[in-house]
């Protein structure tokens, strides 16, 4: 009578319980042996779960069972051939013994050719699967504990941005990178597609694929960045440091809101400035955004309205009070027209004082060329590697050459966008442009128009921190 022998381990039980596959191939042997069957084949896998019977060994044997090559099946123990009791009835009932084949458990010492097997089959079956389950549960609890301790509960799913280092999630620069450019192109109300076409574009990749439209929401509505773990339906306070501050978070939420919301019932695009300095406003305190609000006072017994930026921590409401837990910022607010006013005269400052040019705080240049640098360099050492494995003959001609096409694609697409960011730091405001500007500014002032004095002050200004009363401006020279 031919036999299959099936053999399975995963890694996980042969370092813990010693379900080698050298140790259950010889014990099922010596039982063929004894019972003087003819071992048709052995058919082995190897560091597979359980869990299904998605395992290449297993449905190869099937294949066997159904083409009437063998007539038992013989495993070590019930386990060995599935954790699941569905899966195990299945296979005995309608594979197996379908098939005019019997299976035979060696631990058990049981066998389907006898009522008795048959019988305590679906007992056996019903304690693997309970066993299963609970190891099940069992992890489940681990990665909860895991989350409400703020820790990464694990898994294959690491958040775009974070590294799984040493049970913590640690930041990716290039990654961490990637994210702020799109929670920025967001902030420019950009849709997903166009952030998905920008990111494609630049030669930007996921973890292990092209960004898509549905990556760009995912990663958009991801609370990882602001510091949060997720573990089921529920969000916890994480350990991890954030990419994002809860201001932009949850400003983007709001655009995206509105965005599928087309246009609010005034029917102007909701994002469109109304203030001179609106977008270019932070907080020096909690790194929030400063935004438009109104308040009214009473005096003389008149009531009056007017505007001021305020801090949006401050003046949290609804979903951002809940996720700042509460916590308020005590800086300052300030009247739309005085900070305005401030602002209008450090710019004309620039122009009749040429000392005070050398006195003003500049932002930091963008150094995002730095990491794309470091990706390029990382990409030379794959396609180095791949020719060692070409060399040696452990990698065929035909996927060399694909990954060579995939490899220089992207490089072509991270040098193209590295030259973008040269280009524009070479194209960065001298002092003598921006004196040029700053020129024309008391007559655009003088005329009125809005559009053309934001666009002045999108020209020289990269944003304004607001500390207590102090107003501190980052020039874009």
């Amino acid at each position: 009578m031919n036999v299959g022998l099936y053999v399975r381990v995963s890694t996980a039980e042969q370092a813990k319980e010693g379900y080698s596959i050298g140790e259950q191939t010889a014990r099922l042997g010596k039982y063929a042996d004894a019972h003087d069957w003819t071992v048709y084949k052995t058919y082995t896998d190897g560091g597979y779960s359980g869990g299904d019977t998605n395992r290449p060994a297993l449905q190869q044997m099937i294949r066997d069972i159904k083409a009437g090559r063998i007539k038992k099946v013989v495993v070590y123990k019930l386990d060995r051939l599935s954790r699941s009791q569905k899966d195990t009835l299945e296979l005995i009932e309608d594979v197996f013994l379908a098939n005019g084949v019997d299976f035979v458990s060696m631990n058990e010492n049981f066998d389907t050719s006898t009522p008795f097997g048959r019988a305590i089959i679906g007992i056996l079956a019903v304690f693997a699967q309970l066993e299963r389950e609970q190891i099940k549960e069992r992890m489940g609890m681990g990665k909860l504990a895991r989350a409400k301790e703020g820790k990464w509960p694990g898994g294959k799913n690491v958040p775009f941005g974070y590294d799984y280092i040493d049970g913590e999630l640690k930041i990716n620069d290039y990654e961490a990178m990637i994210v702020r450019e799109i929670f920025k192109m967001a902030l420019e109300e950009k849709s997903s597609y166009t952030i998905e076409g920008e990111l494609n574009r630049k030669g930007y990749k996921t973890k292990n694929a092209s960004w898509g439209e549905t990556s760009v929401r995912r990663a958009l509505h991801n609370k990882a960045y602001i510091g949060q773990i997720k573990y089921g339906n529920e969000w916890y306070k994480g350990l991890q440091d954030p990419i994002i501050d809860y201001d932009t978070f949850f400003e983007v939420q709001e655009i995206m809101q509105k965005r599928s919301d087309h246009y609010n019932q005034s029917g102007r695009n909701p994002g469109k400035a109304t203030t001179y300095l609106g977008g270019f406003l932070y907080c020096g305190c909690c790194g929030a955004k400063y935004t438009k609000n109104m308040t009214c006072s009473t005096k003389g017994g008149k009531r009056y309205e007017y505007n001021f930026f305020g801090c949006n921590t401050r003046h949290a409401r609804g979903h951002r009070k809940r996720l700042t837990n509460g916590k308020t910022c005590k800086n300052r607010n300030w009247r739309v027209d005085v900070l305005t006013n401030q602002v209008f005269d450090q710019i004309k400052q620039l122009a009749i004082d040429p000392d005070y040019m050398h006195e003003v705080k500049t932002e930091p240049e963008n150094n995002n060329d730095i990491l794309i640098q470091e990706e390029i360099k990382k990409l030379d050492d794959q396609l180095s590697r791949f020719m060692d494995l070409y060399g040696i003959g452990q990698m065929p001609m035909d996927m060399l050459q694909k990954k060579i096409k995939d490899i220089d694609e992207q490089k072509i697409k991270l040098e193209a966008e590295l030259h973008e960011i040269e280009r524009e730091k070479e194209e960065r405001l001298t002092h003598d442009q921006v004196k040029q500007i700053v020129k024309q500014f008391p007559d655009v002032l003088e005329r009125g128009d809005f559009e053309e004095i934001r666009s002045i002050i999108g020209d020289i200004i990269d944003k304004i921190e607001l500390k207590n009363d102090d107003i501190i401006i980052y020039w874009r020279f």
